[in-house]
């Protein structure tokens, strides 16, 4: 597992590689790569009926996995993990990138539902990481593939689980791209919106209007929704700079407002490193700028600044951790005790 960190990290710390990382497969073959059957549970990364990462929580930390007390569920679409890729879209038989999503995202970032919801995460044909490098017709067309496979999971997660349960959208990344979509498409004005709680849809720039929902501006809202993207203090994005103005959604995940206003470390009741193996509090402020979420490089191991543009990208959930598991406590007992 500690070699898959390591290389994660490194192919993410020098993804301008683009001839590395570009498929050298036609698009066609995507199409033929194996179709989840989601009533399998092989194709869910985390389902509640199976021990998996999403269980997980820090060893050095007082946590626990309530889930099986949870009134409420998230559906969780897991970020990019395909990182060198011979096709444009992973295969969901390959183990060696399964098992990569399990032990990185699910664990560290699916995880931190684990206290107020079940977790539904589902495997999908996800679009390799060099689509965000370059626009190509192929990886649009890896996207739309990618997106079909998440909507599929939805509603079969609706059909067969939800049984009206309230329930949280929650994603990273490439995941947001298709929750933000899924949302706009096919939730917003259906009856899956009426017990959304609320949807974490954090690490890819958009304005609340591209969802259909309103931006959350306080702890204890509902049926709205929460994004940030995380940056070195001072940094401005540089990779997707264009989708960055003062209407693109950050909300502070410290103070749960939005607005431009700072939030101290102290305020900070946790982060995790990327090992996972302790919840550290008061090591990141947080202060939303033009879009951007302006975060003071932690002092500590464990929490490096990534990307040429000074991207915090691949710790936009470890930094705020406990902030976000409390958060999403409260938001479902706020949803619950409306509901009476």
């Amino acid at each position: 597992m500690k070699r898959i960190r390591i290389a994660f990290f490194l192919i993410l710390s020098f993804s301008d590689c683009r001839n590395f990382l570009k498929p050298n497969r036609d698009i066609s073959e995507s199409k033929t790569l194996t179709p989840p059957k989601y009533e399998d549970l092989k194709f869910w990364a985390s389902h509640p009926e199976k021990k998996d990462p999403a269980d997980s929580v820090p060893e050095a930390s007082v946590l626990k996995d309530r889930q099986n007390l949870a009134e409420a569920d998230v559906f969780f679409v897991h970020p990019t993990t395909y990182l060198v890729a011979k096709h444009w879209n992973g295969d969901l038989n390959d183990e060696s990138l399964n098992e990569r999503t399990d032990q990185m995202p699910i664990r560290t970032q699916a995880s931190v539902f684990n206290d107020c919801c079940k977790i539904y995460a589902p495997r999908y044909r996800q679009a390799a990481l060099f689509v965000f490098m370059e626009d190509t017709t192929e990886g649009k067309q890896a996207l739309d593939l990618a997106y079909e496979d998440v909507k599929t999971a939805f509603l079969y997660y609706m059909k067969n689980w939800n049984r009206g349960r309230p329930w949280i959208l929650a994603s990273h990344s490439q995941g947001t791209r298709h929750s933000v979509k899924l949302l706009k498409e096919l939730i917003v004005n259906s009856e899956y919106s009426k017990n959304l709680v609320a949807a974490y849809t954090i690490g890819f720039p958009y304005k609340a209007s591209d969802t259909g929902l309103q931006p959350c501006v306080n702890e204890f809202q509902t049926g709205c929704v929460i994004n940030w993207n995380s940056y070195e203090w001072g940094s401005r994005p540089i990779r997707l700079g264009e989708r960055y103005d003062s209407e693109t959604l950050c909300i502070n995940p410290l103070s749960w407002k939005k607005d431009e206003e700072y939030a101290p470390r102290s305020e900070n009741s946790g982060s995790i490193a990327r090992n996972f193996r302790s919840l550290v509090p008061g090591i990141a402020d947080a202060q939303c700028n033009k879009g951007a979420l302006w975060v003071h490089e932690p002092e500590i191991r464990g929490f490096p600044s990534l990307g040429k543009d000074d991207s915090l990208h691949l710790v936009d959930y470890h930094l705020f951790y406990a902030s976000i598991r409390k958060n999403a406590r409260d938001r479902v007992e706020k949803f619950l005790s409306n509901s009476k």
